[in-house]
């Protein structure tokens, strides 16, 4: 084969007669047709591209030159003489030979196993030249040739490296994302290990979280699992606790979250973290299914996680698997011998009975997931619980959910950052190596982390003092009463946008008759494209775990007949959550119709502005009261609204709500009067009965 003078000298982009005087060097005479032979053009190409190298790094060496002389005029500005002492020749070499050490020394060199090297998303041409083990010259004129013209100083993104890199017979990959601030601030871990290669993911152990009804036996169960099988069958057991622990199982290793209870599991979640694998719900033989367990399964199922249930308590007289099969039949968690999918292993966590299948269950269920994870990547992890100690100082227990984690890493957490100091495992051993599904525990910290956040690992101490300052500054401009990860206006907006097709809805009523007629009216409630769907229902006030439940499944809460305290308004604001009340079923309904139809209204705020006690009742019927009491707080006022309060076994029930007409002192009426003050006031109502002693509650509602 062969290349005519022009197709040559416009591939290497110089005049035809350059292509003539390359030729003649080589001892080539070009024939009558202008045709240059394979090997002849080759030797050419050769020649040119070396002209082009030497040229190319008289160039750098003369950017390099002007960098050093302007940098050595603004050192010596307005001290001449000193300058005048010394060698320019020599002080130039000394700062290049020194400029290029601290350049190499800055950029790390990271290459997989197999010897391929790992560039980041972009980079400059100097790193690049560093990082693949290439001149700068050979990279800038290989850039050339693909069409970029670049400096020294110019940023490469990851796709114009691999090609010059591919051309110059070097393999490289894509480097792991890491979380952006936003992504750390809200916890956002799932989306960045849904990015992560199929061809960089190894088998890792699952996790393991227990939960159940109080004194069902869930710590029992830890403790004979913690003591009988420990990792590595370890003689002396665990040393001490850090809030996991991991055991082998025929060869397979498992971590288990010694946080027994769905509270601490789903707090993990509503901060974003995905920090368990498989949950075993621990259910008492003797006992069958309670409020807890009911609470339990919908807080897994809410987080879309297999459920392994351990009937426990196989010991004890009486007990009897098959009903409790058929209580969590009733709740929507089917047992597989029922044609369900809920493995249920009974057990003893007295004798140890059935202890192995169900630990030979969770690695079957374990091997259906796949769970894997990259281990050759900058580690992130979550924490699991934080301590402080007299002697030790802070320290946390993270669980490593992607890469491994060293001793002496950067990292941030939240919008504090450190060096990792010491890691400990569970059996209270130094480790210097962390991978993925490994828990351990981590000193270097500068404050306490909460339960939830992720640790991400940072190439250099600058760069994670950056990441936790991008991180503080979100905190101090996005307050949780911004963020609202689950207000009304973002339900809507995925409703109408058609991201989301239905409204996850916590109920709760005042007694399981209303919660039944509550749940039935809700359950019937959609829309040609949305419905609504009960994630947990239950009798009594909203909770803590209620909200957390909310908060991490981007649901709302309704109550119905209750009334909740401030610690429970104020924690439902802290976590975004919104929450309603309502003492009129019609109310109830219209208000979940108008999210799903993505109706805009005003919001609705209240304000409660007293507190009234009541000392007599002057008259009342079944529509109307006239009560005069004292004014305890604040002030009552005309034409607002009052919930009613009845002492009752030393807690305040709530009896209903009305209207306050008017408010008299004597016989005068009054606009409004203050704290301190005895009064009457004119109530509507509907069938309350008035007592002396209540408590009514006034505020005003507003949009």
């Amino acid at each position: 084969m062969s290349i005519s003078i022009n197709d040559l000298a416009k591939k290497l982009e110089i005049a035809p007669e350059a292509v003539i005087l390359h030729a003649m060097d080589v001892g080539f005479d070009i024939p009558e047709d202008d045709m240059i032979p394979d090997d002849v053009a080759a030797e050419i190409e050769s020649i040119e591209l070396g002209d082009e190298i030497r040229q190319t790094e008289h160039q750098i060496q003369d950017q390099l030159d002007r960098e050093i002389i302007e940098s050595q005029q603004k050192k010596t500005a307005g001290s001449k003489k000193k300058s005048a002492r010394k060698t320019a020749a020599d002080k130039e070499k000394k700062e290049r030979e020194a400029q290029k050490l601290q350049e190499r020394n800055e950029v790390e060199v990271k290459k997989s196993d197999d010897g391929t090297i790992i560039l980041p998303e972009s980079m400059t041409v100097r790193e690049l030249s560093i990082k693949i083990g290439k001149p700068i010259p050979i990279v800038l004129v290989k850039m050339k040739q693909n069409g970029i013209i670049a400096n020294l100083k110019e940023d490469v993104d990851f796709d114009t490296a691999s090609i010059i890199a591919s051309e110059l017979g070097i393999k490289v990959r894509k480097e792991s994302a890491e979380l952006s601030g936003d992504q750390l601030f809200r916890g956002d871990l799932k989306s960045l290990l849904a990015e992560e290669e199929a061809e960089d993911l190894v088998k890792r152990p699952p996790v393991v979280s227990i939960m159940g009804h109080v004194d069902h036996g869930k710590t029992s169960i830890l403790d004979y699992i913690r003591k009988s099988a420990v990792a590595d069958g370890e003689a002396g057991g665990i040393t001490q606790r850090i809030g996991a622990y991991q055991v082998d199982v025929k060869g397979e290793t498992v971590t288990f979250l010694d946080t027994p209870g769905h509270e601490a599991f789903t707090a993990m979640r509503a901060r974003g973290a995905r920090a368990t694998d498989i949950a075993i719900l621990v259910v008492a033989g003797n006992e069958g299914v309670k409020p807890q367990t009911i609470e339990a399964i919908n807080h897994a199922k809410a987080a879309e996680i297999p459920i392994i249930v351990a009937i426990n308590k196989m010991d004890i007289a009486g007990a009897n698997p098959e009903i409790v099969k058929g209580g969590l039949a009733e709740n929507n968690l089917t047992p597989e011998d029922w044609g369900g999918d809920a493995p249920c292993i009974p057990v003893s966590a007295k004798t140890g009975m059935g202890i192995d299948d169900l630990l030979d269950m969770v690695v079957t269920v374990a091997d259906l997931q796949e769970l894997k994870a990259n281990p050759n990547r900058p580690a992130i992890a979550t924490v699991i619980e934080a301590n402080m100690d007299s002697k030790t100082g802070m320290s946390a227990t993270v669980l490593v959910n992607t890469g491994t984690l060293k001793q002496r890493d950067s990292f941030v957490i939240y919008d504090q950052n450190g060096r990792i100091r010491t890691m400990k495992n569970y059996q209270g051993k130094l480790v210097k190596v962390a991978p993925p599904s490994t828990p351990v525990e981590i000193t270097g910290l500068d404050k306490m982390p909460q339960m939830g956040d992720l640790l991400q690992v940072m190439k250099n101490d600058k760069i994670a003092r950056k990441k936790a300052e991008e991180v503080g500054e979100l905190l101090h401009t996005d307050k949780l009463s911004k963020k609202k990860k689950n207000s009304l206006a973002t339900l809507k907006a995925k409703i109408a946008e058609g991201r989301m097709n239905q409204l996850k809805i916590v109920v709760k009523a005042d007694s399981n008759g209303t919660l039944e007629a509550v749940k039935a009216e809700v359950e019937k409630i959609r829309t040609e494209d949305s419905f609504a769907k009960i994630i947990h229902a239950g009798a009594g006030e909203i909770s803590e775990s209620d909200l957390m439940l909310a908060s991490a499944g981007d649901a709302i809460v309704v109550g119905f007949n209750i009334k909740s305290p401030g610690r429970i308004k104020k924690l439902a604001e802290k976590e975004g959550v919104d929450m309603f009340e309502y003492d009129v079923i019609y109310h109830l309904t219209e208000k979940i119709q108008d999210i799903l139809e993505g109706n805009e209204e005003a919001e609705e705020t209240e304000t409660i502005i007293g507190q009234f006690v009541a000392k007599a009742v002057f008259a009342a019927n079944k529509k109307m009261a006239v009560v005069g009491g004292a004014v305890l707080e604040g002030f009552v006022k005309a034409k607002t609204k009052f919930r009613l309060f009845r002492k009752e076994k030393d807690e305040d029930r709530l009896m209903g709500t009305g209207k306050v007409d008017t408010v008299q002192i004597g016989q005068k009426e009054e606009e409004q009067v203050g704290a301190g003050t005895d009064c009457g006031m004119k109530l509507s109502h509907k069938d309350l009965e008035f007592l002396p002693g209540d408590r009514l509650e006034i505020f005003t509602e507003n949009k």
